[in-house]
């Protein structure tokens, strides 16, 4: 009697593709997010780059770098999105099945019997297909150079999703762009967490977007400073020790042992005195809640604090220290021996 309904259901168990259209934002890019739970970043990847480049078999996590099937990466929206198309799939296609077998038992029945039946199948309503948002235009995008896959994520990343290289030169002059980005956009950002919350409020988020807009900075640097101190072809250079790239004279000897130049020759003394500063006031802010002590005031000779003071990070500072790490690296690149 139901055999069109049996046979979808058979069907059904040995597994059937079923397209489902998930939303893009206005540039092609597919939300993503990771489903290493410490991590669980939202991130984006060029639609045609996933489709194309990036493999079924292992996605990497642009930020932390895990790996896992292309089918693990699906937003909590986008996961409601593919179960309401497939139950809205299954409701139709058995809902099509029924029908068929109804009327076929309709037809099947005798007009001069003494006992008539008939079969119906009224079909509930479908579920409605709501599409998944596609979220805010991330801040941040990036082309791998090893594979050339397009994605993009809330701050710098690290990891092609689709080949999971690293570049630390990318890494180190996107984090860089990140934090300029962040702050101008800081009286958006005050004016609206004003409106929303209150003055308070504001003022906190602004002053800790610059506390971390300088300590991520620094040790974006000291990233890019440990890549780059690898790279260099010289056998009698001196093994680095863990940090030393938070240390101006220590790293910079480090520096003119492996290519022949110094810290000196890169940037100007009061630059360099204003990089000390910056590398103490990121020591503070990492170790002691921002508050002044005695080892600051001596490696510094800032006057403008006290022992037991609070360090005040102003957008300003920020801007400058990103100028200054920048005129850094392109030093570093200028001089590096296969430049």
């Amino acid at each position: 009697m139901f055999n069109d309904v049996l046979r979808e259901l058979r069907r059904m168990e040995q597994g059937e593709r079923m397209p489902i259209e998930l939303a893009l934002d206005d540039e092609g890019y597919l939300d993503r997010v990771c489903p290493n739970a410490p991590c669980a970043v939202d991130f984006k990847v060029h639609f045609e780059d996933w489709c194309h480049k990036v493999p079924d078999e292992g996605v990497h996590c642009p930020i932390c770098g895990f790996r896992a099937p292309s089918t693990e990466w699906n937003t909590p929206d986008q996961v409601e999105q593919i179960k309401a198309a497939a139950l809205r799939h299954i409701h139709k296609t058995l809902g099509d099945a029924f029908d068929s077998d109804a009327r076929r038992f309709n037809r099947s029945q005798r007009s001069d019997s003494f006992i008539k039946m008939s079969m119906s199948y009224r079909p509930g309503p479908l579920p409605i297909l709501v599409p998944a948002e596609a979220s805010d235009v991330m801040r941040q995008r990036s082309t791998c150079e090893a594979c050339g896959c397009r994605y993009s994520s809330i701050g710098a990343a690290f990891f092609c999703p689709a080949c999971g290289h690293n570049s630390a030169a990318s890494t180190f002059d996107a984090a860089v762009e990140t934090v300029r980005k962040t702050l101008d956009a800081l009286p958006e950002i005050r004016r609206a967490l004003t409106e929303a919350v209150d003055k308070d409020t504001a003022h906190d988020s602004a002053r800790q977007i610059c506390e971390n807009g300088l300590v991520k900075l620094v040790s974006a640097f000291q990233r890019f400073a440990e890549a780059m101190y690898d790279a260099v072809p010289n056998e009698n250079k001196l093994t680095p020790r863990r940090n030393v790239f938070q240390n101006l004279q220590e790293s910079s000897e480090l520096w003119r042992s492996a290519i022949g130049a110094g810290y000196r020759e890169m940037l100007s003394e009061s630059e360099l005195c204003a990089m000390e500063v910056v590398l103490q006031q990121r020591h503070l802010l990492a170790h002691k809640d921002g508050i002044v002590d005695q080892t600051y005031l001596d490696r510094t000779g800032d006057d403008c604090y006290a022992v037991g003071q609070r360090l005040v990070v102003r957008a300003d500072a920020v801007e400058a220290l990103a100028v200054l790490v920048s005129k850094l690296a392109a030093e570093l690149r200028r001089c590096m021996p296969d430049a």
